[in-house]
């Protein structure tokens, strides 16, 4: 299978005052696969949410090689951040529609696809609610119905989950799961790709098929571990707690 996003030789600094600065990242190398979730662990600092905008395309300036897949554009991406990034003079519904009304969608087809995920999240009697109103699990749910709205084949994702409550948490885990398991619910064929960052090694474990380990700064990739527990996934069982244990070993603080 041929890759659908490639880095090579990735390198980040960050100038500072018009001098060489911090080092964020050096010689990154590696392929995401189509149809899988790949997640990035590591260190505080060692450049997981800098390689994630280099893929991306929100960060321009490093050294290196990004290449995509033939199948895939700028256009097929979506980013879902830690922040939940709504734009806070837009509805709920207003936030979900920017996507669609970008790529030019009749204004009916932009509300039925709008409402198709405000019914999936949850959000029906929230559609003309403003972000400032809701909880930040709401406002989490309504940055991914955006997110999935374009039908993206890759979603880039943030610490989405990082400032929610742990079971406001798990239960956007699972229904992002349940998504990209089922990805005839956002109009594809084929599973989208997930790429993402985290800073829990459980949440890692419980969502991907590969994990890299970064070292600390300056971010190199320690280790690309495979994740072969089965779906669903038992997150209390002996197998789950041994990969545990691997990445908090590979992982340096």
């Amino acid at each position: 299978m041929k890759p659908l996003i490639t880095l090579k030789n990735i390198s980040k600094e960050f100038i500072e005052d018009g001098f060489h600065g911090m080092t964020a990242l050096a010689d990154i190398n590696l392929e995401i696969l189509s149809g899988e979730i790949f997640v990035f662990v590591g260190p505080s600092g060692s450049g997981k949410s800098t390689i994630l905008r280099i893929m991306s395309g929100l960060e321009k300036d490093f050294k290196g090689e990004v290449i995509f897949g033939e199948s895939i554009a700028p256009r097929d991406f979506s980013f879902v951040f830690q922040q939940f990034a709504l734009l806070p003079w837009l509805t709920v519904a207003e936030n979900i529609s920017i996507g669609l009304v970008a790529r030019n969608m009749s204004a009916r087809h932009v509300k039925e696809r709008v409402n198709k995920e405000l019914k999936r999240f949850g959000l029906e009697k929230f559609g003309n609610e403003y972000p400032r109103e809701l909880s930040g699990g709401m406002r989490q749910r309504v940055g991914i119905a955006r997110a999935l709205a374009t039908d993206p084949k890759v979603i880039f994702m943030d610490e989405p989950f990082s400032e929610l409550d742990s079971f406001t948490a798990e239960e956007l885990r699972k229904e992002l799961l349940r998504i990209w398991q089922n990805p005839e619910w956002i109009g594809g064929e084929a599973r989208p790709t997930i790429v993402m960052v985290t800073h829990i090694v459980e949440e890692a474990i419980e969502l991907a098929d590969r994990i890299a380990v970064l070292t600390p700064r300056p971010g190199k990739i320690e280790r690309i571990v495979k994740n072969g527990l089965p779906r669903p996934r038992e997150l209390r069982s002996q197998a789950f707690y041994a990969l545990e244990d691997e990445l908090y070993r590979l992982i340096k603080p």
